[in-house]
């Protein structure tokens, strides 16, 4: 079993980091309403599932012949993640990329979600090991990956929606984007505190 189940508020805030699959759950939702949307949450699940599986089964046959490969990849990821939190900090931004995407469809988020740096967080530092060494703890733990991804999809269907109708001031909603992300960011301090332990 699961040792540790504090790995879910890093999953929490990793998943509410802005990025590209939050912005188009946040395009959506503006484009054809938060009901619609929501029809599309098991396409981005579908999305992460096969991604975190793909790298932890890269992860564990580079291994024995490459010992850094999983620090190395978690390290390229969190950059990753970083530069793309930080491109979309403003809310400009974040209207630029709405208007990239005219029409979004359930394949678009599955692909976001799929080709998302994020997924190589959760497989390479985040989820415990011990997920992958039995089938009841990658139940348990997929199960509450899954209970996390529902409110953090929902939160930026509403949030989004709310940016891009201008049904909040642009100053006010510039300050939240930021301070959330922020807040987001330095919730990952200590996961990149334990990896230098590790």
């Amino acid at each position: 079993m699961i040792e540790s189940w504090l790995f879910i508020l890093a999953v929490i805030a990793v998943l509410m980091i802005p990025g590209p699959a939050n912005v188009l759950v946040a395009s959506a939702a503006h484009q054809h309403g938060q009901a619609k949307t929501s029809l599309s949450i098991p396409a981005m699940w579908l999305g992460y599932f096969y991604a975190i599986n793909l790298w932890a089964l890269l992860i564990h046959l580079a291994s024995p012949y490459w010992p850094n490969f999983k620090t190395m990849l978690y390290m390229l990821s969190m950059i990753t993640v970083g530069w793309t939190t930080f491109r979309l900090f403003k809310v400009r931004q974040l209207e630029l990329q709405h208007k990239k995407y005219p029409l979004i469809r359930p394949w678009q988020m599955f692909m976001a979600t799929l080709k998302n740096p994020k997924s190589v967080l959760f497989a390479a530092g985040i989820f415990p090991e011990a997920t992958w060494q039995s089938m009841s703890n990658f139940v348990w733990v997929f199960a509450a990956f899954s209970l996390v991804t529902v409110p953090v999809f929902i939160f930026w269907m509403a949030f989004g929606q709310a940016l891009l109708s201008g049904a909040s001031e642009k100053i006010k909603a510039d300050l939240i984007y930021k301070g959330s992300a922020f807040f987001l960011l330095l919730c990952l301090i200590p996961l990149i505190l334990s990896l230098w332990k590790a």
